[in-house]
C-alpha cells in the first residue's frame, strides 16, 4: 500500500522526460481498473507535444499541466455504457485512480484535474482534441517528475468508520 500512501497531488515538475515505457505502464494500470459489466468504456489521449500541453489548461486552477512533460486525458465512451454515461463516471474514476497510484509508485507526479462535470472544461477539452460526441473527457492528468518531494500523510480517520449502523 506504499504507493497509495505516497500519492499526492503534484502541480510542478522538472524538465526530466517521462519515458514511453512509463506512459505505457500508467495506461496499463488504468486499463486494469474494475469496470461495471466489463464495459471498459475508457479511452485515453496521451499528450507529449509541448504546444498542445500549453493549450490544455481548462482554467487558472489547471495551469499545472503546462509544466508537465506529458498528460493523459481520461475519457469515457457513452456508447459502451448501458446506463448512458452514469457508469462511465465510476469506471473512468477507477482508471484515473489506478494511473495516479502507478505514477506515485514510479516516483512520478500527477494531479487529478476534473473535466467532468464542468461544462466549460468539457467543452475546452472536447474542442482541443476534436472529440466525437460519444466521448466525454473526465480527467486531465499531467505527468512529470516532481519538482519537490511531497510528504506522506496518514489520512486515516477512525471517526469516519461506522460499524453495523450509523
Amino acid at each position: 500500500m506504499n504507493a497509495i500512501f505516497k500519492r499526492r497531488s503534484v502541480r510542478s515538475y522538472t524538465d526530466r522526460p517521462v519515458s514511453g515505457e512509463d506512459i505505457h505502464d500508467l495506461l496499463h494500470a488504468g486499463m486494469s481498473a474494475p469496470t461495471a459489466n466489463n464495459a471498459r468504456p475508457w479511452q485515453f489521449i496521451v499528450v507529449t507535444d509541448k504546444e498542445i500541453l500549453e493549450k490544455m489548461p481548462m482554467d487558472n486552477y489547471t495551469l499545472g499541466v503546462k509544466g508537465a512533460q506529458a498528460a493523459i486525458v481520461v475519457c469515457g465512451d457513452t456508447e459502451k455504457d448501458v446506463m448512458k454515461g452514469a457508469l462511465n463516471v465510476i469506471d473512468c474514476s477507477a482508471a484515473t485512480e489506478n494511473i495516479l497510484v502507478e505514477a506515485a509508485d514510479k516516483g512520478l507526479g500527477s494531479v487529478w484535474y476534473a473535466a467532468y462535470p464542468m461544462e466549460d472544461r468539457i467543452k475546452h477539452i472536447r474542442e482541443l482534441f476534436s472529440l466525437p460526441e460519444n466521448i466525454v473527457p473526465y480527467a486531465v492528468l499531467p505527468i512529470g517528475w516532481p519538482e519537490k518531494e511531497t510528504e506522506v500523510q496518514d489520512r486515516f480517520d477512525a471517526a469516519m468508520v461506522h460499524e453495523n449502523r450509523w
